[in-house]
């Protein structure tokens, strides 16, 4: 919140001036056996002869059947190994997402595990500017021409008060400061939400661009609500009004606020489904029908993720 501060400290300046005026068998070798038969093997009977025949022939019923048995179990073994290879075929990494809807789902559940499960978040730095000229009274816009002009002036002050050095968040941190910031979530989006999704693949990485949809003018928008407040670190007029002096209220009144198109590009291993960086680009738009006053910014957040 103490970039936004600095941002209604740049802006009370402004007012003040107005109040002054993402597996061979080797083939065996039998040697022949020259043996001399007994005077019993040589008198052997045909009875003998049949049983020897009989007993050779069982032998070689075992060893085929052995045989077969052993082709059987390789066989087995072949097609439990051709299985396997199907099994680990079919574990691939899973599909990236293709649909508005599935990389709004996917975007989330990736997101959101920042919060529960991520062991530090670093925020690399914070840019912020006018996202375009403002729209002043011309009595401003008159005093402001000695110092520049007002865009310039204002431009200046907000080129200062970006946060350029990096800060890590750990533990609770991580929820008080990742965006959204102070609540449990990082995004509440719904296809409804999101104007477009992008997700493509490359290394094992999905890099997923979200835009939301614009929101209209509001003085009464609070986080979970619109489109940019379900993602995004946005001031709201609440935090706008209170931050304003007394004397600068009584001159433009209350504010009001509007979200234009906000871009989220995350960095996710496509593996875990973690988070590896994330870059914000959150516009929003200060205004203060009263004096006729609206101020657009942008605000440029960088993140690393570690789980």
């Amino acid at each position: 919140m103490k970039k936004f501060l600095a941002i209604f400290a740049a802006l009370a300046i402004v007012l003040t001036f107005a109040a002054c005026g993402a597996k061979n068998n080797e083939p065996e070798t039998t040697e022949p056996v020259t043996e001399e038969l007994t005077s019993e093997e040589a008198v052997a009977t045909p009875e003998d002869a049949a049983a020897a025949t009989a007993t050779e022939a069982e032998g070689t019923e075992a060893t085929e059947t052995e045989e077969e048995t052993t082709e059987a179990e390789n066989a087995e073994t072949t097609e439990a190994a051709a299985a396997t290879e199907t099994e680990e075929e079919t574990t691939e990494a899973p599909k990236a997402p293709q649909t508005k809807e599935e990389i709004v789902n996917y975007f989330n559940d990736s997101v959101n595990k920042i919060k529960t499960d991520a062991k530090s978040v670093t925020r690399n730095y914070s840019k912020i500017k006018l996202a375009g000229s403002m729209t002043l009274p011309s009595s401003i816009n008159g005093i402001l021409k000695i110092l520049g002009g007002a865009d310039e002036f204002v431009g200046g002050q907000l080129e200062k008060n970006s946060n350029l050095t990096p800060e890590t968040y750990t533990g609770a941190q991580i929820k008080a400061k990742y965006p959204v910031e102070g609540e449990s979530y990082a995004s509440k989006l719904t296809a409804a939400d999101v104007q477009s999704a992008t997700c493509t693949e490359n290394d094992g990485k999905y890099t997923i661009t979200i835009t939301t949809v614009a929101d209209a003018k509001s003085a009464n928008v609070a986080h979970g609500q619109g489109h940019a407040p379900k993602a995004f670190n946005v001031p709201l007029p609440a935090t706008i009004n209170e931050n304003i002096p007394g004397i600068a209220t009584g001159i433009v009144g209350t504010a009001a606020m509007n979200y234009p198109s906000s871009t989220i590009k995350l960095v996710v291993d496509a593996e875990t489904g973690n988070v590896l960086t994330a870059d914000y680009n959150t516009y929003w738009t200060i205004n203060f029908d009263k004096a006729g006053v609206i101020i657009p910014f942008v605000t440029n957040d960088n993140y690393n993720v570690k789980f």
